[in-house]
């Protein structure tokens, strides 16, 4: 049994939205106005970040969710490990990597 009785074994999204509810439109519309409004980025760019934060984060689920969703817009595949191992080898516009900095800072 999953960590969550209520929960199938293998949860997606829809059955967590499903069974919490609360806050999902709120979620959803910051995801659509940061991921999909208007921005000096593109949506590949800002789903590569997406990605990153989530790699970072430790979240599977999201980093392959993001990662999936840049590669529609255009990202290679191969770029989001490299990206986790070493962002300046990763091969992507060097315009991002204060980006990418900034998101990783712990202090």
């Amino acid at each position: 049994m999953g960590k969550f009785k209520s929960l199938p074994e293998s949860p997606v999204l829809a059955d967590v939205f499903r069974r919490f509810p609360q806050g999902v439109w709120e979620l959803c519309e910051f995801h659509d106005v940061r991921l999909r409004g208007a921005s000096p980025l593109s949506v590949a760019e800002r789903e590569l970040i997406a990605a990153y934060v989530s790699g970072l984060n430790a979240c599977n689920f999201c980093f392959n969710a993001h990662s999936n969703i840049a590669s529609l817009y255009g990202v290679d595949k191969g770029i989001h490990e490299r990206l986790m191992e070493n962002p300046s080898q990763a091969d992507i516009d060097e315009k991002l990597l204060p980006i990418l900095a900034y998101v990783k800072k712990t202090d």
